[in-house]
């Protein structure tokens, strides 16, 4: 083969590109962008271009907004997606989201559609939970559209920073989000499902599924409207006076163990992983509006390691405030120290903060140098909290034939499914410091944060199919150090991340050529199924 004069060589960091670019292709975001944010005839970049920008950006090397041109120029954006980084500067960033933020439930739902026909999703069990988003500055309320979610303080966020609170429906199989709404920073968890799950059932064809949530997810209304939406739900009873009573009142017999593992305690010999037991009971429940009757079921769980913690953190509790009472003691007659009510009070605040209240008996006598203070544990009062650890109920609506009480137990677990995908979004994908002040763009950049958790869910999900398909569970070499391990989205996206695109110009044009992949690479490349590259 005669030597090229090669005129210039160039080196892109090329990464995770191309999964991202095959997996949003697979996922149909670039045409159902282009569908429903049609741009001008005359654009250097349709809005489509932008938003995949904008996702590989935060599957890659997530920084603040105003960076992406900085990134696109080193990275390999041009040459995948056929975008210009010279055309990515914040006024086209702003028209992007713009376009995309009166559009937000069509895109997630024709997404989502794609999503479920590409990858055969299973929709029988669905998870729901909120989450909070940390912004940085004032956001005046005049400055905000009305029609979008309003920044403001709110639970969950962080002292003196207003936020927007963003709920997410993941699926059970694989714990990809599939759905998503953008609430008011100061907006509540308690019936919120309700109307995200008819709006997802606009977008998408669900099954008789269940929906399964923390303690905020169940109220007599949500129940009401679930159960109308031909929905079941699981979700923990919040612990009240009436349901320890219930539980007390229980046969301690008639509690059976539970078939349940974390998988975290699989290598654990069984004397040393956590124990659960299980005890079921009818509940009756009442519909507020028709005054029909429903059985529902009610699982009373016991776990050893909640049982264990419980008392653990009471027993460093009380010591603390033991040395605490103590100090007291030393202290008498000085300072605000001089009168029985002053050290009452003190003795009382001290209890309170420490949320040992009722477990002491306490004596106080004297007045001035004679003041005395005397305390002990109040055994019974002790052993009545001790009979309370470790248990939580669940609330379930699925009939008994479609699964037992481990099964309720193991659908619960799954529950931690969620808050991963949480921890996720605000740590690899880094969702925080938001730097966008206008509220329709904010809405319409969690959307693509959404979608961007899409593609790195399906990517790990993907992966461990392909590996179980095979009778493995681990993947060799993936982590530093040459370590086996189970794929994840963060780990999958780091095995490429010193892959390059080597461009070298001539007098016939620009070959590319991809920098020699490392065997773990090639793997990956296989078993998540990427097509061979075209680059612009």
């Amino acid at each position: 083969m005669p030597n090229r004069a090669v005129r210039r060589r160039l080196v892109r960091m090329l990464g995770s590109l191309p999964l991202i670019a095959d997996f949003a292709r697979r996922l149909s975001i670039r045409s159902v962008i282009e569908r429903h944010c049609p741009s001008r005839a005359n654009a250097h970049l349709t809005h489509a271009q932008v938003a995949l920008a904008i996702i590989a950006n935060r599957l890659t090397q997530p920084k603040a907004m105003y960076q992406l041109f900085s990134w696109a120029k080193q990275w390999a954006v041009q040459e995948v997606f056929d975008v210009d980084p010279d055309h990515l500067g914040d006024d086209r960033l702003a028209r992007c989201l713009d376009a995309m933020a009166p559009k937000i439930d069509r895109i997630q739902g024709e997404v989502t559609v794609a999503a479920v026909r590409e990858f055969a999703l299973d929709l029988s069990a669905l998870h729901w939970d909120l989450t909070s988003v940390v912004l940085q500055g004032e956001y005046p309320p005049e400055e905000q559209e009305k029609a979008y979610p309003q920044p403001a303080h709110g639970f969950g966020g962080e002292p003196g920073c207003k936020q927007l609170r963003v709920g997410e429906v993941v699926t059970g199989d694989g714990g990809v989000p599939i759905w998503h709404h953008t609430f008011n920073g100061n907006q509540a968890d308690v019936g919120t499902v309700v109307a995200q799950m008819e709006a997802l059932r606009t977008q998408v064809e669900l099954p008789e599924c269940l929906v399964i949530g923390d303690s905020k997810l169940l109220s007599q209304a949500v129940i009401a409207k679930l159960l109308g939406q031909r929905l079941h739900f699981l979700a923990p009873l919040q612990k009240s006076a009436e349901l320890d009573r219930e539980y007390l009142g229980l046969e301690k017999e008639r509690f059976l163990p539970l078939d349940y593992v974390a998988q975290s305690q699989q290598r654990l010999p069984p004397e040393k992983r956590t124990q659960y037991l299980g005890q079921e009971v009818a509940y009756d429940w009442v519909d507020p509006k028709t005054g029909r009757t429903f059985r529902r079921r009610k699982l009373f769980v016991i776990s050893s390691e909640e049982q264990a913690t419980c008392r653990k953190v009471r027993g460093q509790q009380m010591a603390r405030a033991e040395a605490e009472l103590a100090k007291i003691a030393a202290g008498l007659g000085k300072r605000q120290l001089k009168t029985a009510a002053q050290v009452e009070a003190r003795v009382a605040k001290v209890l309170e903060a420490r949320r040992v209240k009722g477990l002491y008996r306490v004596w106080v006598s004297g007045e001035g140098k004679e003041l005395s203070l005397r305390w002990e544990v109040d055994a019974e009062a002790l052993k009545a909290a001790e009979a309370l650890d470790g248990y939580y109920v669940l609330l379930c609506s699925l009939p008994e034939e479609r699964g037992d009480s481990t099964a309720l137990l193991r659908l619960w677990k799954r529950e931690a499914i969620i808050e991963r995908r949480f921890s996720d979004w605000k740590g690899p994908l880094r969702v925080r410091p938001v730097f966008v002040t206008n509220n329709a763009r904010m809405a319409a950049l969690v959307l693509l944060l959404h979608l961007s958790l899409m593609i790195y869910c399906l990517l790990e999900r993907e992966a461990r199919r392909q590996l179980a398909a095979v009778g493995r569970k681990k993947m060799e070499r993936l982590l530093a150090g040459h370590v086996a391990a189970v794929p994840t989205g963060e780990n999958i996206l780091r095995a490429f991340e010193y892959l390059f695109l080597i461009v070298e110009e001539d007098e016939t044009g620009r070959p590319r050529e991809i920098s020699e992949m490392t065997a773990e690479q090639k793997q990956l490349w296989h078993l998540l199924g990427i097509r061979t590259p075209v680059f612009s």
